[in-house]
């Protein structure tokens, strides 16, 4: 039980981290905007962004740590067989969107813009690469919850 709530403190402490950095970074940007009308593409705003980004990837990881070494084994392993069966499944079929998108047929698609109507390279990468971490991501619950009813 001491385990748990270990677990739970660090989490609280990420959650503080994170709200934190969400607090500092809306701060430094909403000081640039007041100063700037176009502060998004300023390198300062890039600079903040990126270390928020980076901080919050890293904060997700250390947390995603101390929570897979605090389940036991089985669910361990229930997490590690539906990540590769279910995310490996699920990245599958976003390949076949991939390829199917280098035809040249392709060329006459039009995919509606998701980030705030652009339609740049960068805004279709990022929105075909959300695109295939959902399948994984749908992949990895349907084969978690496959192996936990096999199990029962």
């Amino acid at each position: 039980m001491a385990g748990k709530r270990k677990l739970i403190l660090q989490s609280a402490v990420a959650l503080v981290l994170f709200l934190a950095a969400i607090f500092v970074t809306g701060g430094v940007i909403g000081y640039l905007s007041a100063s700037d009308a176009d502060v998004l593409a300023s390198p300062v705003a890039l600079t903040v962004i990126c270390v928020f980004a980076g901080f919050s990837m890293l904060i997700a990881m250390w947390i995603s740590l101390k929570w897979m070494r605090s389940i036991d084994e089985a669910a361990q392993e229930a997490h590690k067989w539906a990540w590769f069966w279910g995310g490996s499944s699920g990245m599958a079929v976003g390949g076949v969107f991939v390829i199917l998108a280098s035809l040249p047929q392709a060329a006459t698609i039009n995919i509606p813009a998701w980030y705030s109507e652009r339609s740049d390279p960068a805004a279709y990468a990022a929105t075909g690469a959300f695109a295939m971490l959902t399948l994984m991501l749908i992949g990895y619950g349907v084969a978690w919850a496959w192996w936990w009813l096999g199990r029962r």
